[in-house]
């Protein structure tokens, strides 16, 4: 390939291929929203939380109830809890009030907008033409790929939260107050919520004043992992944006070979 083809491919055809690209962003606007809603709403694009039902039995134990999800955001909840199968039985409700305006943060997501803001930085300066040789492309698709990957793993990946930050979120999000021995626990794994419930094993673990200082294994848990639609909708988006990325390192992998070969 000649140097005018390399210099049209990088003058004329890479801002048309990015500015394509830059339209997939519009599909991550409830994973954008709960990190800069401003965005959103200088988009007019609404949000619209999703609603998951849940009602799962286990033995004598069982959970049903309601979870609304906003983004990286839990809003409200609404869940029965009724635990028997364990040697402190458990029956309340676990509420988190949508007007007290303290939602539970899932951080997974929002590490996850974090690095999707990252590429979608880097995809405006190609678009905008800032990219004016090989190198300095394939220094730029490598970081943007590298960044797609780890935005992809916060929702694969279980977030592995120490004890003393799951009571603090419990005290602080859920109202009334949860029973003493009890936590519940939302994160991502597999693209999928996860609600794990958490109960003391020992009797005696109930009168131990400062709960922080019980270790993690104190505790049994229940783990139930449900399905959200656009959690689904935006990791296979998520994979269509690699996707495009990865076809533009191959051209420009063409050219360089190309452009090799000639030297």
């Amino acid at each position: 390939m000649s140097s005018k083809e390399l210099e049209w491919f990088i003058s004329a055809e890479l801002p048309v291929i990015f500015t394509s690209i830059l339209k997939l962003f519009e599909d991550f606007t409830p994973l954008l929203y709960s990190v800069d809603s401003s965005q959103v709403v200088s988009r007019g694009a609404e949000i619209v939380g999703e609603t998951i039902p849940l009602s799962s039995t286990l033995k004598d134990d069982h959970v049903k109830g309601h979870i609304k999800m906003k983004g990286a955001l839990i809003p409200k909840t609404e869940l029965t809890i009724e635990i028997n199968n364990t040697p402190v039985p458990i029956k309340t409700i676990a509420s988190i009030k949508e007007e007290e305006h303290n939602p539970w943060r899932l951080h997974q997501l929002g590490h996850a907008a974090n690095y999707l803001f990252f590429v979608q930085q880097r995809c405006e300066s190609i678009a905008k033409g800032s990219t004016s040789s090989l190198e300095q492309l394939r220094s730029q698709l490598d970081l943007i790929l590298e960044e797609l990957k780890r935005c992809k793993l916060q929702l694969i990946l279980p977030h592995q939260e120490c004890i003393t930050s799951t009571f603090n979120r419990n005290f602080c999000v859920f109202s009334p107050e949860l029973p003493t021995g009890l936590l519940v626990n939302f994160h991502i794994k597999d693209v999928k919520l996860v609600l794990t419930i958490s109960c003391l094993k020992n009797p005696q673990d109930l009168h131990v004043k400062d709960k922080y200082s019980l270790p993690k294994n104190a505790y049994v848990d229940r783990t139930i992992m449900l399905n959200v639609h656009w959690l689904s909708d935006l990791y296979d988006k998520l994979t269509q944006l690699q996707n495009e990325i990865q076809l533009v390192y191959h051209k420009m992998l063409v050219f360089k070979t190309s452009s090799t070969h000639e030297c």
